[in-house]
């Protein structure tokens, strides 16, 4: 009679393959994190860039000049109330002025403000 070999793994070779297993899905899991992290950044920087360009269209569509300085404000979108900051400036050439226009991140919940600048946009509106 001869000796049956035995047939399948070892469980060394088993526990190798668990271990390597647990490391690809590890770094699966980790990739996709960083995938759900920045769509949601994306999106808030998007609707961002929607709310400087309205306002800036805003300001473009104004039957009166803007006047020098600062001022801010709050516009509804998407579900949040973002927060925008305007600075027109002077040029040097007079009929012409440059407005600086960020918006800020929107407040989440009951947290305090957020300051974060999200977008940034600026343009150069002409007298009429």
């Amino acid at each position: 009679m001869s000796p049956r070999r035995a047939t399948g793994f070892t469980l060394v070779e088993v526990l190798v393959a668990v271990a390597v297993l647990a490391l690809a899905l590890g770094a699966v899991i980790t990739g996709m994190a960083r995938f759900t992290s920045n769509a949601g950044y994306l999106r808030q920087k998007t609707i961002a860039v929607w709310v400087a360009h309205n306002r800036l269209t805003e300001i473009e569509l104004q039957k009166s000049w803007p006047d020098i300085g600062k001022s801010n404000g709050e516009t509804e979108m998407a579900g949040a109330t973002w927060r925008w900051q305007v600075e027109v400036k002077t040029t040097q050439d007079d009929k012409l002025r440059r407005v600086d226009l960020e918006v800020l991140a929107p407040k989440a919940g009951n947290s305090t403000q957020n300051d974060a600048v999200i977008a940034s946009v600026s343009s150069f509106v002409a007298e009429r």
